[in-house]
């Protein structure tokens, strides 16, 4: 309670304030009667002091001086002084002193006692807790009910937002997850963020937010408090208002509904885990120890919801990288988006997702790909993805192989962010015999002598092989004039000592060109690479 509504009830309407309007806005929580100065051992924040000017008599001004300097940095309330009949009046020097540090000062009748005084603050800051005390106890009541139901997260919401009787909004920001009720400002950005102060009921960080609507130019306060789970790492619930006034009783419910919420998503997670297990185990009878017997591997894939759709195609990327760890389950959600049929096979250095579709309707190619997961590629370089052809559940067994061996492949000799077996061609021989570190025999010595000691040269060489032995796109590639693109590859046709129109001399130098660009981009990409 207010000490500007404390004193306009009971015994203490008949006080004066001494002190003008300083501190009518203090908080009081409690009070105590003046018997030592020591006040630093018993006092507290908002508390109200009583004494009689007795307290202070004798005390020279140092003393007086530092007791005040103790009330301002304790945080109390106020000091109410009781007059009697060898005291009628109050120093201007004491006044002086709660002027000086912002102590508001009231003066009580001779005739009002102690237990009088005392009642009359205790009795409506009692009745306030009781209130608080009684909500809490009904927040609880109706949040019983719905754990008792099994009730879900959108339940939860909808029955807050009938207790509290203002919009609301729950969001999981990682899962891209939003609930919300009541009428809210749209397109809005914070203009500034204050933390509110806990009190005792409260547990939890709450910060007062000004919201400012980009779409209808208007102001709209609102409480924020982060729920801390295991189920969303970025978790946010937002209440918002209509005034800047927070209600002790909001706060109370709001701290049930975050208790209500952190169990409902304990629950979630370790559904989530089980469920994950399952599927994961599922994915891998499918994907890697695929059944020979064609009605097992019927009842796996029917089991999985796989079955529907003649073909199937899978999309894997790498998660060995710590980063890639982190946004594995976004990139997974993004990805089974693609197609309403999917299951998702996770090891520990790779993820798989494998679809089940009719060609007819489409299959998953890079475009899409890139279209989708454009943004994170580019926020993260390590991040690459192989695509495999679409087969049809006769072959389901090679898919695995086929995405593995093109991430084998471009992690040693990386082409691009994202490649399907056929931007692999006749290199995937290697992976299969596992003879990738072979590929080097068939770098001609001059060429790698060039990328090694020229590689300015060796990048041309590269780009016009890349632009399809065009002279002005390579020019163009490289920001340079034809002429000068001409001039050094008349010189690297003297340095490699090839024919540039002798097709198979060209091939032979082509292919190791792009040998040693890919492993180059390999070790660019990961430098662990040799």
């Amino acid at each position: 309670m207010k000490l500007r509504e404390l004193l306009s009830i009971g015994e203490l309407k008949t006080s004066k304030l001494l002190t003008k309007e300083i501190g009518l806005e203090n908080e009081v929580d409690s009070a105590m009667v003046l018997e030592a100065i020591d006040i630093e051992v018993w006092s507290k924040n908002n508390q109200l002091i009583l004494t009689s000017f007795y307290a202070f008599s004798g005390l020279e001004m140092p003393a007086l001086e530092e007791f005040f300097s103790k009330m301002k940095q304790i945080g109390v309330s106020g000091l109410v002084v009781k007059m009697d009949r060898f005291i009628t009046m109050i120093p201007v020097w004491f006044i002086d002193l709660c002027f000086k540090y912002e102590i508001p000062l009231i003066k009580i009748a001779q005739e009002i006692s102690y237990e009088k005084i005392l009642l009359t603050i205790y009795e409506p800051l009692l009745n306030h807790q009781t209130h608080i005390l009684r909500t809490y106890y009904e927040v609880r009541q109706r949040f019983t009910q719905l754990e008792k139901n099994n009730s879900s997260i959108e339940a939860i919401m909808e029955e807050f937002y009938q207790m509290i009787g203002h919009p609301c909004s729950l969001k999981l920001v990682d899962k891209q997850v939003e609930v919300s009720f009541g009428e809210q400002l749209s397109n809005c950005i914070v203009l500034s963020r204050e933390p509110i102060a806990n009190g005792e009921f409260t547990k939890n960080d709450y910060s007062l937010l000004t919201l400012y609507s980009q779409s209808t130019a208007q102001e709209q306060k609102a409480i924020e408090v982060s729920i801390f789970n295991s189920y969303s790492s970025n978790c946010l619930l937002l209440v918002y208002l209509d005034s800047p006034e927070i209600k002790e009783t909001n706060l109370v419910i709001i701290e049930n509904t975050i208790d209500v919420l952190q169990e409902k998503f304990n629950t979630e997670r370790l559904l989530n885990k089980e469920r994950y297990t399952r599927l994961n185990n599922l994915a891998d009878a499918i994907l890697q120890n695929t059944p020979a017997n064609p009605l097992e591997l019927d009842s796996l894939l029917s089991e999985a919801n796989m079955r529907d759709y003649p073909d199937y195609q899978a999309i894997a990327f790498s998660t060995r990288s710590t980063t890639i760890q982190l946004v594995k389950e976004r990139i997974l959600i993004q990805l089974k988006s693609l197609k309403s049929h999917s299951i998702f096979f996770d090891q520990h250095s790779y993820s798989i997702v494998l679809f089940n579709f009719d060609e007819a309707n489409g299959s998953i190619t890079k475009q899409r790909i890139q279209k989708l997961l454009g943004q994170t590629i580019e926020k993260y370089p390590e991040l690459a993805f192989s695509i495999s052809n679409v087969k049809p559940k006769s072959a389901i067994k090679e898919i695995l192989v086929e995405c593995l061996d093109i991430l084998r492949f471009n992690e040693t000799f990386y082409s691009d962010a994202i490649v399907s077996l056929a931007d692999i061609g006749i290199f995937r021989y290697f992976i299969q015999n596992e003879q990738l570190e072979e590929m080097d025999s068939f770098i001609p010595e001059n060429l790698a002598a060039l990328a090694n000691n020229n590689y300015d040269l060796f990048e041309t060489f590269y780009q016009f092989l890349r632009n399809n032995r065009n002279f002005n796109k390579t020019a163009d590639e490289m920001f340079l004039h034809s002429k000068t693109i001409r001039y050094r590859l008349n010189k690297i046709e003297r340095l490699l000592a090839i024919d540039f129109s002798n097709p198979l001399q060209l091939l032979n130098h082509e292919i190791g060109a792009y040998i040693i660009k890919m492993r180059r981009n390999a070790r660019e990409k990961d430098p662990k690479i040799t």
